[in-house]
């Protein structure tokens, strides 16, 4: 990885069942186009919230050396990852595709798919994103404030839902492979949450969301 982060968090694909037969043979993803999602942060404010999104093609592609032979960031990463950063995010993997829910910043929810079949599966929905992206990522143990710049080109087809949350909203979300669920945080009909941290005067609502 290009940079070593204090906090690093691994989250699993929650499978690739879909709940829609005629979406099945669609959707099934190839085990060599699945992802390994790494979530990065670091001890103080400044240092952000990275997202890795790295295909698991890449370890198809190794051969016997990789096992004993640390193998360079920059000879596998950019073109086989991408990197998102953001202050607050919360984060879903299935199959080839991710759900990245903003809650600061710019509020918004973005689906991508890095599967090579999702330009044709697209249906004219979307956007194809092949051009490369840099982000400058400072120190996250907060040693150097020196910013190290990565750039990545893993390509992807997203698309941007018109929903947005607060701060304290967004309690969780998943995604599969036609639906996304989101369990949000609301106010109780018979009391007012005053504090944001109010969460026993708070019940939770889950929605569902075909895509």
């Amino acid at each position: 990885m290009p940079i070593a982060s204090p906090n690093v968090e691994c989250i699993l694909s929650t499978g690739d069942i879909a709940h829609n037969p005629e979406m099945q043979t669609m959707n099934t993803s190839d085990p060599k186009h699945r992802l390994l999602c790494l979530t990065t942060s670091g001890f103080i404010h400044y240092t952000g919230h990275q997202v890795y999104i790295i295909s698991t093609r890449i370890f198809f592609d190794l051969d016997g050396m990789a096992a004993t032979t640390p193998i360079p960031w920059e000879h596998w990463g950019p073109s086989n990852a991408r990197i998102f950063q953001d202050h607050r995010c919360e984060v879903d993997v299935s199959g080839s595709r991710v759900l990245l829910a903003f809650t600061a910043g710019t509020p918004g929810l973005r689906v991508m798919d890095f599967s090579p079949l999702a330009v044709t599966n697209r249906r004219g929905l979307g956007w194809v994103v092949n051009e490369p992206s840099t982000i400058d990522i400072v120190d996250p143990t907060g040693l150097s404030r020196d910013a190290l710049t990565i750039t990545t080109s893993l390509p992807y087809v997203e698309v941007v839902l018109n929903k947005e949350f607060g701060p304290f909203d967004l309690e969780s979300i998943w995604i599969d492979m036609d639906r996304i669920y989101l369990l949000t945080r609301t106010a109780d009909e018979e009391s007012e949450v005053e504090d944001s941290s109010d969460v026993a005067a708070s019940c939770s609502k889950l929605e569902v969301i075909y895509v």
